[in-house]
């Protein structure tokens, strides 16, 4: 609770100073919005051409890729920015600051922003999703709506999990920016191929989304299973709490063990 007071905090001071500069966070969010527009727009050109793409259907794959797009959404407000600009701090040696804080390094890289650009993209996710899901029609019991927000509180920690990885190897070699954008940029990363059914891709980028840079599990695999799909790997579909738990574990020790290999700039 005291982290979600101070986070809120840092929030209004930080929509504060980007307010200075009204125009420019609004273009942001201009530039931003017809990005994602744009993305739907593809979609729904695909599905225009083709009724069906590996066996689902657009309502289907609709409320595949929003799902996982929900998660990670909300994980790049807090993850996204710190882990892309960790690189900097660590090569000016201005991380030197966020040790001498209060609170963990860690914690004080979230607190002090907020990733507002996403907010286009939670806002198309969110009207796709539920046009998505009412089209389809899934009988919502009790036991598929825990699935479903176990399996979204999944995909969360798996992102934010992946995105601290990434940002945390910056540790080791100063620069990130560009491995933080390959795994998990949407609009031209790896991240970009959980956005459709992965049966249309090789079997080699099949087992790497799955078992390597595992994004498979952030929509792919629990909506597979509530649609009653049959999909490669189908032993794996109720995983996604597993993975997310050894991501999150993976994520952790990585970013310690690089915290304590962290030397300042005149060490």
């Amino acid at each position: 609770m005291k982290y979600i007071r101070l986070y809120l905090r840092f929030v209004i001071v930080y929509m504060k100073g980007k307010l200075e500069y009204h125009f420019a966070l609004l273009l942001e969010l201009i530039a931003n919005t017809i990005l994602i527009g744009v993305y739907f727009a593809g979609f729904w050109v695909i599905f225009y051409n083709f009724e069906t793409i590996a066996g689902w259907n657009k309502y289907e794959v609709l409320f595949m890729f929003t799902t996982s797009w929900l998660a990670y959404s909300f994980s790049c407000f807090f993850f996204w920015s710190p882990m892309r600009d960790i690189g900097e701090l660590v090569r000016t040696g201005k991380f030197d600051l966020y040790l001498t804080r209060p609170v963990s390094p860690f914690v004080y890289l979230i607190l002090q922003q907020f990733q507002y650009t996403f907010l286009p993209r939670l806002f198309f996710s969110v009207v796709f999703w539920i046009y998505s899901m009412k089209r389809l029609q899934i009988d919502w019991t009790v036991e598929r709506i825990s699935y479903y927000i176990l399996c979204l509180l999944a995909a969360f920690v798996i992102f934010s999990s992946i995105t601290v990885i990434t940002g945390a190897v910056s540790f080791w070699t100063i620069k990130s920016e560009e491995i933080v954008s390959l795994l998990t940029d949407n609009n031209y990363g790896l991240k970009n191929f959980c956005d459709y059914p992965i049966q249309i891709y090789g079997k080699g980028m099949r087992e790497l989304l799955t078992f390597v840079v595992p994004y498979a599990f952030t929509g792919y695999y629990p909506v597979a299973k509530l649609l009653g799909k049959v999909v490669p790997y189908s032993h794996v579909f109720c995983w996604s709490p597993v993975i997310a738990l050894v991501m999150g574990s993976i994520s952790y020790t990585i970013w310690h063990r690089g915290l304590k290999r962290y030397n300042s700039t005149g060490a």
